[in-house]
């Protein structure tokens, strides 16, 4: 195992950070500031949460460029080298047009290494991404819905997809001094998506030829699974839309689970085709560099939905990982959680208010927050960190690292400034929240108590989290503070 520091201090950081900043400066900062020891170095993504500035129509922070980059588009930071992307139709597609003259790992890894910092590639999938789909011959490697057509988000069964990832893989680790890989897919399957809101048709998958040959070697009825999803998909739309079937929108639901048990086998393939992608970029970084770390971001379903953390077994995760980043982000989880909770009434428990489902969803989740009206005012609490921390920890049961992310500053609510920029993706909302007016807001002593709460909860390490620019840097010092007190 790489020798990792023994309280691992990671900052998720994207290029424009060492544009606007400078690497010296931007490095300094981090120890300094956040007593910050690890980078989580933004390549490739394609997601706002993780590159780029502060998300347009929200405060930008004091420091940085202090205008939107509106037109992002992201992609691969680093220099792409094309011999390792000959086993897929997308070849080395995926250059970010932004600073094309830096190599995000190029530059930085070296002077991060002077500092005794360790580097490790911070690569999100970002699924549900546009510009993916503008990609020369993305869209053979689209999912396919519950009536044969084209989906939106890219398939995990179909190989090409897979190898373009695992290629980034190999030339990250064949060009780089990489310390480590820490890999993001922020999806939580078909089955989930239906019933934790009103989806988007095109992202109930997938029915590819891979995928239904995947599900016959599992001895699944394929045609019936697909006439499960569409009854499913059909039944989410109109409860979506207010209509309330005679029975209840959850018996019509439960009712078609029993008709068609297929449904859930596919939900578990959906799973398990995800899992074994972590496998495959598990076993390809080890052949190439045994001592590197690998490890996944689980997001924040994992405290919203308990249909989502069932899929999510820490104990199972664990053969594959040397760590685990779980988001348990506590500011914005109370104006997260209060849309979730609302999202769900529009869809599962259609039949009951928010008001009613919160408290059913505290004890089955094993929460213990304040009241429903509350939270996108009062955040989750410190000691929420330590619990999901706790519980994480048990669950790899000593096979595992658990690194914690913590909430600085991730915006909440809609932005002020609305319109600035198109969406990035049409289809359905991940890590969201409608709310509008005087908001939680991080501080300076709520991200000191969330570190020690990590830490008090058995974490190895913790992740500053969502990115560097988007935080004020007062509150980043929360970091350095808890270290520090952690010192003595």
């Amino acid at each position: 195992m790489s020798d990792v520091p023994d309280r691992l201090v990671a900052m998720q950081i994207g290029a424009v950070s060492f544009v606007d900043e400078g690497v010296d400066q931007t490095l300094d900062i981090l120890a300094d500031r956040g007593a910050v020891n690890a980078l989580f170095l933004a390549t490739p993504t394609w997601t706002r949460g993780t590159g780029g500035r502060q998300i347009p129509g929200h405060p930008i922070p004091d420091h940085g460029g202090q205008e939107y980059d509106l037109g992002w588009v992201g992609g691969n930071y680093a220099t792409t080298h094309p011999q390792y992307y000959g086993n897929t139709v997308l070849g080395s597609a995926g250059q970010a047009p932004e600073h094309p003259d830096l190599d995000l790992l190029g530059e930085v890894i070296p002077k991060a290494r002077e500092r005794g910092m360790k580097s490790f590639a911070w690569m999100e999938e970002s699924g549900g991404a546009k510009q993916l789909r503008t990609y020369p011959n993305f869209v053979k490697v689209l999912e396919v819905d519950a009536w044969g057509r084209p989906g939106r988000r890219p398939c995990f069964n179909n190989p090409d997809y897979r190898n373009w990832h695992l290629s980034f893989v190999e030339d990250y680790l064949q060009s780089y001094e990489l310390d480590g890989l820490a890999w993001c897919s922020e999806r939580p399957g078909p089955l989930n998506m239906l019933m934790q809101g009103t989806v988007d048709v095109a992202e109930v998958g997938c029915f590819c030829p891979h995928c239904r040959q995947f599900g016959r070697e599992r001895g699944i009825d394929v045609d019936r699974a697909m006439r499960g999803y569409r009854e499913l998909v059909e039944w989410n739309q109109r409860v979506g839309a207010g209509e309330r079937p005679a029975d209840g929108a959850f018996v019509t639901f439960w009712r078609i689970l029993l008709n068609f048990p297929e449904v859930l086998a596919w939900q578990t393939l959906w799973t398990e085709s995800q899992r074994q992608l972590y496998r495959d970029i598990y076993g390809v970084a080890k052949a190439l560099s045994p001592a590197v770390q690998v490890g996944w971001h689980v997001y924040h379903n994992i405290s919203f939905s308990p249909f989502y953390r069932a899929d999510q077994d820490y104990a199972e995760m664990a053969k594959f990982s040397d760590f685990i980043k779980v988001v348990i982000y506590n500011n914005c989880a109370g104006p997260r959680f209060f849309t979730w909770v609302k999202s769900i009434c529009g869809a599962l428990f259609a039949d009951a208010d928010p008001e009613d489902v919160y408290p059913l969803m505290m004890k089955l989740l094993q929460l213990d927050e304040g009241s429903y009206d509350k939270l996108p005012q009062a955040g989750f609490t410190a000691d929420y960190v330590r619990r999901e921390t706790e519980r994480a920890v048990a669950g790899v049961g000593g096979q595992s690292l658990i690194y914690p992310g913590i909430d600085i500053d991730i915006p909440v609510g809609v932005a002020k400034q609305r319109g600035l920029e198109s969406p990035r993706d049409l289809g359905t909302k991940i890590n969201w929240d409608d709310n509008e007016g005087d908001l939680t807001q991080c501080t300076r002593d709520s991200v000191r108590d969330a570190v020690l709460a990590a830490f008090a909860g058995g974490a190895e390490g913790v992740v500053l989290s969502r990115k560097y620019s988007e935080m004020v840097l007062d509150n980043l010092s929360g970091s350095g503070d808890a270290l520090k007190s952690l010192a003595g």
